[in-house]
Formats: C-alpha cells, sequence, structure tokens
C-alpha cells in the first residue's frame, strides 16, 4: 500500500492554551497544524518536522472543526501554486 501524499495542512484538536475563562478552556479547540513535507536526510533516511498549530480557529466560529478543516484544504490546494505566491509577494525595492 503506498503512503498517502503528504499534507503540510491538517485540521485537528489542539491543546493549545487560550486565554479563556473556566468554561471555555473545557471546549475542544480547532487548529490547522502545519508541518513540512519530510526532507531527505541524505544517507538513506528522511528529516521529519515538528507539526505545530499554525491557525488556532475561536470558539466564536459556527463550526471550529468545519472551518479549520476548510482552511487546511485552501492553504494545501493553493500554498505552492505559483499564480498565488506572485500575488502575495512583498514588492522589491
Amino acid at each position: 500500500m503506498a503512503d498517502a501524499p503528504h499534507q503540510c495542512f491538517t485540521a485537528s484538536a489542539t491543546s493549545y492554551l487560550r486565554n479563556m475563562d473556566h468554561e471555555d478552556r473545557r471546549e475542544p479547540c480547532f487548529a490547522v497544524h502545519y508541518q513540512k513535507p519530510p526532507e531527505d536526510a541524505g544517507n538513506g533516511m528522511r528529516s521529519i518536522s515538528l507539526n505545530f498549530p499554525l491557525l488556532v480557529v475561536s470558539l466564536y466560529a459556527d463550526a471550529p472543526k468545519d472551518v479549520a478543516e476548510r482552511v487546511a484544504r485552501i492553504l494545501n490546494a493553493h500554498w505552492d501554486n505559483p499564480e498565488f505566491n506572485e500575488l502575495t509577494e512583498a514588492p522589491h525595492a
């Protein structure tokens, strides 16, 4: 069975601490997590980077898990797109 292609952006629950009241801290917190693609270490092994929460979805969203999943799909679809990168590059002086 072949491995699924690496997804830089994923959505899942996180234990990221928010500065909220006791009741809010008991609610599940969802985030878009980022992990660089594995890199060849040059010795037959691969280097795997840390997976960390990049964007934490506010509890004010109606469906935080759905929002995180949608944002992750959008980022995965466009992150390496040259047209998108041209639009977001800083102007050169």
